[in-house]
């Protein structure tokens, strides 16, 4: 990742202090240099009535405070730290929320159509509805900036906790799908989690064994997520295959298609403190990776995504900055999930 954001953030921090030769320098060499689109354009930014204008004659134009440039790249910098956090979102259909709370009805599984004879009235078929309640909470964070780091102009350090700040945000997230989905299937284990039987070996066949354990129950999975420590373990057994598979997986380093779902790798931790249902892969009982159908699984109540809390002034609120987002996560059909566990 090139963390453009970031290095124009700690750049446009500098120049709130350099003199006006120093800063004569930087708009005709630094600022040309960083603030282009992938075509080699220089990127344009609304000054105070709306009108577009090139970022370096809007610095001109203007004093840096008034141009609007800072909190911009600040909520750019946040958005570049959570994309590596990304994970659920990708893939889980996510419900706009127009309130705290939010009802969402989802349909039975495994119904089918009835034999009708010929000529024969048509029976009206009707389905059982559940609904899965989603309530926004607040998840925040205050990145660690002090007025120290503003004193000292200690701006890269201040762009990378701003980067970091979205990817807590993010990881909160995933974190909340996880503990949804866990809640789901906890009361039913053996029906819930595919054991590759106490040693961890051959990760990739237990995934598979899992893909027909969900199959065999009507759903169809759709993306596999999957633990540092699994995911390490399948590229490991991968590795020593003779065919093109283990060629891609050896020299891409990514897992790809598996089964033909997606896969995914995801960090986060479970906040369950028994070694049994951690999401690691490394004891007898530990979750290495979760498969879904991401039509029937759950999904993701967003009331607001990853923003900036009172930031009004574009130097001084950075040491006072809050980054928050405000979401849930609901699992909606238990059958829809299969866990691998060691």
């Amino acid at each position: 990742m090139s963390f453009i954001h970031s290095r124009r953030l700690s750049t446009l921090l500098a120049m709130e202090r350099m003199g006006p030769s120093e800063f004569k320098r930087s708009l005709e060499k630094t600022i040309p240099a960083l603030f282009r689109d992938t075509t080699g354009r220089e990127l344009a930014y609304a000054d105070g009535d709306g009108k577009i204008i090139p970022v370096r004659e809007l610095l001109q134009s203007e004093a840096l405070a008034a141009t609007g440039l800072i909190p911009t790249e600040v909520y750019g910098t946040i958005i570049e730290g959570s994309e590596p956090a990304k994970c659920f979102r990708d893939f889980l259909p996510i419900y706009r929320m127009n309130s705290a709370v939010l009802k969402v009805p989802y349909g039975e599984t495994g119904t089918y159509a009835g034999k009708v004879t010929e000529g024969s009235e048509i029976p009206i078929e009707t389905q059982t509805y559940s609904v899965a309640t989603f309530t926004a909470y607040k998840y925040a964070v205050r990145p660690m900036i002090t007025k120290e780091m503003m004193a000292d102009a200690s701006f890269d350090a201040v762009a990378a906790e701003v980067r970091k700040a979205g990817w807590r945000v993010e990881n909160a997230l995933n974190y909340a799908v996880m503990e949804a989905f866990i809640a789901a299937s906890a009361g039913d284990a053996s029906t819930y989690d595919t054991d590759c039987g106490g040693s961890g070996a051959t990760p990739l066949a237990f995934a598979g064994k899992a893909m027909g354990t969900m199959i065999g129950r009507g759903f169809t999975p759709t993306d596999l997520i999957t633990c540092p420590v699994f995911y390490g373990a399948v590229m490991q057994t991968s590795a020593a295959l003779a065919n093109q598979v283990g060629v891609d997986m050896t020299r891409g380093g990514q897992l790809g298609k598996l089964f033909g779902m997606d896969s995914h790798l995801l960090g986060t931790t479970q906040s369950n403190a028994a070694a049994s249902t951690s999401w690691l892969f490394a004891a007898n009982g530990n979750h290495g990776a979760l498969l879904i159908d991401r039509n029937a699984a759950g999904g993701i109540g967003m009331r607001e995504d990853v923003s900036v809390e009172q930031f009004s002034d574009p130097v001084r609120d950075l040491v006072g900055m809050i980054v928050k987002g405000r979401f849930d996560a609901q699992s909606f059909v238990v059958g829809a999930q299969q866990w691998v566990q060691y």
